[in-house]
């Protein structure tokens, strides 16, 4: 630790004279004295014990933490709260972060003001909590807020950006319609350079590296971004990382929505099972685990989800004579899973599933088609064919304002590699346009080996 303590008397040849010494020291608040300023630390470092206990934060260094009291201005006028560090709140980078533990005044008399301690107030996972300026102790140590990176003690977890560093090859993928992300990196190093120094581990307890890619599908898929809603919002799935004794959310703001992160974390040095976990949440909510680094999934899961979602773009096409223009459709995307939004009248929904089958969306455009408000009347015209020769049984679709749906879904089998699309023939009445015939041509063959 890089504590300064400071002292009256010279602490060796050449040193200056410190500014005070513990017998000087004389903490105020409003300009009135602290009342056994020193009983304070002591019962707020004995209520952070329990918040280390049970892994809210991860120590970063071998000594105790201790709390401190923090200068707000000129002498010694402090800070109505202790700041308990250093420590590493789970799920923020790998610099020093600090527990704010409030004290309340009771009262005051001749000798000064008097405070007790309140509860801790563990910043959330992934948020970080700091003081401002410098911190002092009634035995008469300063130190500043920042001390830099130590030693990763339990329950340290820290999400890191990708810069490229060497570790082994790994795969694991855990996804729903909202979220994907694939294990690509795993390393077990004695130390990690970070950005704020060399990160060891301390006895007891052992390094990991993750290397994830992440899609948020639910930010930068527009189906999901449809309003209004019919109920609940899609609600955003939780992802978290189950270590031997312990399960730590990783926090969604800390990662990206289409991009690389590190996660650097402690084990038990004896090791133990480690596994990606992704909860579905909200409408038909799931639980799937998947061991790091084999990628091995542990229990039931829908089995379209262990295919990909699909590509981003595709093209298949299918010709189609509405009245006298004669265009085409295209499928511009196809999109495998388990849910997926669709319209509900003039608000949308979340459409799930059945056990053994997945849901196909297929992303429309149409070709040199009339501009008219027709998707509502001409859906049932549009039709999917499973490789038996069946229909594909419609889930539902989204409007959009052109002659034909943006996005129809259907339900198919799990393991489906292949469906054609196509529009039948027949007659309906479209604004401004009136009665029109509609009549398909060749179907088109989407591939879904992916």
């Amino acid at each position: 630790m890089r504590w300064v303590v400071v002292l009256l008397a010279l602490l060796g040849a050449g040193c200056a004279a410190p500014a005070f010494s513990a017998e000087q020291v004389r903490l105020t608040i409003g300009g009135q004295p602290v009342v056994d300023a020193s009983s304070l630390q002591a019962r707020a470092e004995a209520e952070l014990s329990y918040t280390l206990s049970f892994g809210y934060v991860a120590r970063t260094s071998d000594d105790a933490v201790s709390c401190w009291f923090a200068r707000t201005g000129r002498a010694f006028d402090v800070d109505t709260r202790l700041w308990c560090g250093p420590v590493q709140v789970p799920g923020t980078a790998a610099a020093t972060d600090w527990v704010p533990v409030p004290l309340e005044e009771v009262g005051r008399d001749a000798s000064g003001v008097r405070l007790e301690v309140g509860p801790p107030q563990v910043p959330a996972q992934g948020a970080r909590s700091t003081p401002v300026g410098t911190l002092v102790r009634t035995d008469g140590r300063e130190t500043t807020a920042d001390q830099g990176v130590g030693e990763a003690g339990p329950d340290f977890l820290a999400v890191l950006p990708d810069e490229g560093q060497d570790v082994d090859e790994a795969s694991a993928v855990v996804r729903d319609d909202q979220l994907e992300v694939r294990v690509t990196g795993y390393a077990s190093p004695p130390s990690w350079s970070t950005a704020e120094g060399e990160l060891r581990a301390e006895h007891g307890v052992a390094l990991r590296v993750l290397r994830l890619r992440v899609v948020k599908h639910g930010e930068v898929d527009s189906a999901f971004l449809q309003t209004p809603w019919r109920g609940w919002l899609p609600q955003p799935p939780e992802l978290a990382l189950d270590l031997p004794g312990r399960r730590h959310p990783l926090p969604a703001d800390r990662l990206p929505k289409d991009g690389a992160v590190l996660v650097v974390y402690t084990v038990p040095a004896g090791g133990g099972s480690e596994a990606l976990v992704l909860n579905t949440v909200g409408a038909k909510s799931l639980e799937q685990r998947v061991e790091v680094p084999s990628g091995k999934a542990v229990g039931a899961v829908a089995g379209v989800l262990r295919r990909s979602a699909g590509p981003e773009s595709t093209s298949a096409s299918t010709p189609v004579a509405l009245g006298s223009a004669n265009g085409s459709v295209e499928v511009v995307r196809a999109r495998l899973g388990r849910q997926r939004p669709v319209s509900s009248g003039d608000q949308y929904e979340l459409a799930t599933a059945a056990p053994g089958k997945a849901l196909l969306e297929l992303r429309l455009q149409g070709r040199d088609l009339p501009t008219v408000l027709g998707a509502p009347i001409t859906v049932d015209l549009v039709v999917v064919t499973l490789p038996d020769g069946t229909r594909a049984p419609p889930v539902g679709a989204r409007h959009g304002g052109e002659a034909f749906p943006v996005a129809v879904v259907v339900e198919v089998p799990e393991d489906v590699r292949s469906v054609t699309f196509s529009v039948t023939a027949g007659t309906v009445v479209l604004p401004r346009l009136g009665s029109v015939a509609v009549s398909g041509g060749e179907p088109a063959t989407v591939d879904l080996d992916f």
